[in-house]
């Protein structure tokens, strides 16, 4: 039952993002430098773990979907959470009317209504992100239904595409190959569909090798050759300085597309996620007092975080600074002495 495996793999898949969250979060540079994707989705998945874990035994794939969206809603933290629980949604609500076994048409149906779903949320999606790999997997699937592959065959063929799409976000997205790194959501989204996909077939706790085959070890580490930490403190390019994130109960007559409309006026990165009357907000903007007094309007505020990115982005540069200082440090005392000329 497809709502048991959804169920039993979820946590596996949640703990390996949130095992790697530290190396995800140095990989951090876009939107901003704010070294948190890696603990922004870590949360995100945590909540939603939460809420599946108290469901009912013998619970359906409908109310399996329900918590995830619910609780990755309530739970979403940052522009990757937020990102992310849109994907986990669609691919949710993807899987209600699936068979029993599985076959690959679901799968692909799932993924294509997780492409569908996220990239509405998203007002002006980006090339070389999450979103990217979501999409280039979710072509894999659609190929994988074509040419009949097996369920196990078309999870294996996704997790190769999500580290081979990752590979590619720095050919896609510019500040990446200016900084060396990947993008931190794509690795992080991949990390999870691996965690998850491993759970699936009895491969857990093997998140830098496979089995199967020797392509999808090379996929994997052409992406790992690519996540190189390097610093990045330009925060004076980057025109607004605080992450406004707030749960939101609508009233009658609220418009989320007016309301989005309105907030890109203050600020970027906006999103308005959710469903009358449960919302969540998120934008970058350096007026969150206009952002909060603007949403009053409309309903209820609670579950409040502002976050000052200038501020994270300068502790994200000072802790990578100290690991390499460190690294450094260790490869120095490491090397054998050499001996002195008589």
């Amino acid at each position: 039952m497809i709502a048991n495996v959804i169920r039993s793999c979820f946590p596996v898949a949640a703990k390996a993002v949130a095992d790697k969250a530290e190396d995800i979060n140095k990989l951090n540079v876009f939107p901003v430098p704010d070294g948190d994707t890696g603990t922004n989705m870590s949360l995100t998945l945590g909540t939603v773990v939460k809420e599946v874990k108290a469901l009912p035994a013998g619970a359906s794939m409908a109310d399996v979907a329900k918590a995830i969206t619910h609780g990755s809603l309530m739970g979403a933290r940052g522009n990757s959470g937020v990102i992310t629980s849109q994907i986990l949604r669609g691919m949710a609500e993807g899987l209600v009317s699936a068979h029993d076994p599985v076959t690959t048409a679901d799968v692909a149906a799932a993924f294509r209504n997780s492409v569908k779903v996220a990239f509405k949320a998203v007002r002006k999606p980006v090339e070389g992100t999450i979103l990217t790999v979501i999409r280039d997997v979710s072509a894999r699937a659609d190929k994988a239904e074509k040419e009949k592959l097996t369920v196990s065959e078309t999870l294996e063929a996704l997790v190769v595409e999500a580290y081979e799409s990752v590979a590619r976000t720095p050919d896609l997205l510019p500040v990446l190959k200016e900084n060396g790194v990947v993008d931190s959501g794509a690795y992080g989204f991949a990390t999870f569909l691996e965690a998850f996909v491993n759970a699936i077939l009895g491969n857990e706790g093997k998140l830098t090798e496979f089995d199967t085959s020797v392509a999808p070890a090379d996929a994997h580490s052409v992406a790992d050759s690519r996540v190189q930490i390097e610093l990045n403190d330009d925060w004076e390019g980057s025109e607004f300085r605080y992450c406004n994130e707030f749960l939101f109960k609508a009233e009658k007559g609220f418009d989320a597309d007016a309301a989005l409309s309105y907030l890109a006026t203050l600020g970027d990165c906006e999103l308005v996620v959710g469903s009358f009357p449960d919302y969540k907000v998120h934008v970058h903007s350096n007026e969150p007092n206009c952002v909060l007094e603007y949403m009053l309007r409309y309903g209820q505020i609670y579950e409040v975080f502002i976050h000052n990115m200038d501020i994270e982005a300068h502790d994200r540069t000072a802790k990578i600074a100290a690991d390499q200082a460190k690294a450094e440090v260790a490869a120095a005392e490491s090397k054998p002495a050499v001996p002195k000329k008589p």
